[in-house]
């Protein structure tokens, strides 16, 4: 049995280091098990402690009318109970009011316990819980001899969120009297909770400017009830905590994008049914995870078709969220889908008349469709200004004065030319 200085000194080290990790994405290596109550300091059987017939009626409390009998039996921490109010009070109370007096009013006598277990990032003696064993219709049904539906462990609350399932929830089936077999009892606690600390599972979904009610999803527009695996669709797979998946956005679209189901003014395009904030820019539009599978975007109308090329420019990779078949890259996020749509100017004329002008000006535009194959398939040939042959001999001088440029992007001024013409411009 450890002295009682050392145990006290323990416990105020526990509340003394309560982690802050809220939100945060990365938490450290837990330190000595912190908390309200260091169990890691206490190597003392559970039924010391914890009472089994109040484990189940929902508040785990010792055996007997003395609260503190635990602390105080085999004298650990005698001496803190027959002195002042001390640090070792602190660990549970909120506030201590030795002399039978009025204590503060805006914490009456029966709210004076410090709340527990403290919402920190660690959770001593984690439970272990299967919801694919729970959810199991066949082996309840023989078991327990009804069905275990998700509001047995989770009623409604008065807030948002459905209660967590605490002792009393699951006493129903595992208070010691119940005997169900296979079923560890309450009162055999390494059943259901593992020694040593893990970070505890917190609404982690819910974060930043996102809202969300249950109690507004519990019926549809037409008054049908919205049953949880509608949108826990994963809970009956899921045979660990970490198995447990919180809803794909999927699941909301069946629903929120149904008029006889939902609002026009709650579908997934009014964002401000979710999101507390709205910034005016291209990032309120829907994204695709938000839509059908067969549903365009709202700004994709006829008129985006001609005026998107500025957009993709910018924002390429949130185009290739939708256009899986688009290389994703900034420059060349256009190629796949203009091989087999050609863009808007590239009409019957820009091939005799135009196609050489927007080469030259914008080769890196002309690249991402189109190879330097492409270009000599049909260069490789005299084009049609060279017929009839001829004629464009004595000819094409005055074409070759006007715009030279044109001749070089086949020609070899040397070579070519050379052949016929002596440097000072004369006919050989």
């Amino acid at each position: 049995m450890r002295s009682a200085s050392a145990i006290a000194a323990l416990a105020i080290a526990g509340i003394a280091a309560g982690c802050s990790g809220r939100g945060a994405a990365k938490v450290a290596p837990p330190p000595p098990e912190t908390g309200r109550f260091p169990h890691a300091a206490h190597a003392l059987p559970c039924a010391e402690c914890h009472d089994p017939r109040a484990v189940a009626a929902g508040t785990p409390r010792p055996p007997g009318d003395d609260e503190h009998a635990p602390c105080d039996r085999g004298q650990c921490h005698e001496q803190a109970f027959l002195t002042t109010p001390g640090p070792l009070c602190a660990v549970c109370h909120a506030w201590v009011d030795p002399v039978g007096g009025a204590g503060p009013a805006a914490a009456p006598a029966t709210s004076s316990l410090v709340p527990y277990p403290r919402q920190d990032a660690w959770q001593a003696l984690p439970a272990r819980f299967s919801h694919a064993r729970h959810l199991d219709f066949t082996r309840m049904e023989a078991a327990a001899g009804f069905h275990v539906d998700c509001v047995d462990c989770h009623p409604p609350g008065d807030g948002a969120w459905p209660e967590s399932p605490g002792h009393a929830a699951c006493g129903r089936c595992h208070a010691d009297e119940a005997g169900l077999a296979g079923a560890p009892p309450l009162s055999a606690c390494d059943g259901c909770h593992l020694p040593g600390r893990a970070l505890r599972h917190r609404r982690q979904l819910i974060a930043g400017d996102l809202r969300f009610d249950h109690q507004i999803h519990q019926t549809d527009l037409r008054g049908a009830r919205v049953r949880c695996e509608t949108c826990h669709d994963r809970s009956r797979a899921a045979a660990g905590r970490d198995d447990h998946a919180p809803p794909a956005i999927a699941a909301c679209v069946t629903c929120h994008d149904d008029e006889r189901q939902v609002s026009p003014q709650r579908s997934m395009r009014a964002c401000e049914a979710c999101h507390a904030t709205r910034r005016e820019n291209l990032g309120t539009l829907a994204p695709r995870s938000h839509l059908p599978a067969t549903e365009r975007p709202a700004n994709h109308t006829l008129a985006f078709r001609r005026d998107h090329a500025e957009i993709a420019a910018h924002d390429a990779e949130r185009c290739a969220a939708c256009h899986t078949q688009l290389s994703g890259s900034p420059r060349s996020a256009c190629d796949e889908c203009h091989q087999t749509t050609r863009p808007v100017d590239h009409t019957v004329l820009f091939r005799e008349l135009d196609h050489g002008a927007a080469s030259a000006g914008e080769p890196e535009r002309c690249a991402t469709c189109h190879v330097a194959d492409f270009c000599t398939a049909c260069h490789s040939r005299p084009p049609r200004s060279h017929f009839p042959l001829a004629m464009w001999a004595t000819e094409h001088g005055d074409v070759a004065r006007n715009e030279l440029r044109a001749c070089v992007v086949c020609h070899d001024p040397v070579d070519k030319c050379g052949r016929c013409h002596d440097g000072a411009g004369g006919l050989r």
